[in-house]
């Protein structure tokens, strides 16, 4: 139960430590001692934009393929 919750902790430090260091979270320390939090503005949502996508076509080829013929050496009698 302890290692879960210092490893919850550490997690936590390392997810700051990251966002400080990436730039979304800045702290400034003031004249008087305060310290103030400037967070960037994060959007999440879709944008249409054009992309190159790979296309699969369906064509009808003549190829060889490995085939399988079982006879039982009695001829067909009509």
């Amino acid at each position: 139960m302890l290692r879960t919750l210092l490893l919850l902790i550490a997690l936590l430090v390392v997810i700051g430590i990251a966002l400080v260091a990436t730039g979304y979270v800045n702290l400034r320390q003031g004249a008087d001692g305060s310290v103030s939090i400037q967070t960037e503005d994060v959007e999440v949502g879709t944008t249409t934009t054009n992309v190159q996508v790979p296309v699969v076509k369906m064509e009808t080829r003549q190829v060889e393929t490995p085939s399988l013929s079982v006879t039982n050496g009695q001829a067909n009698a009509q």
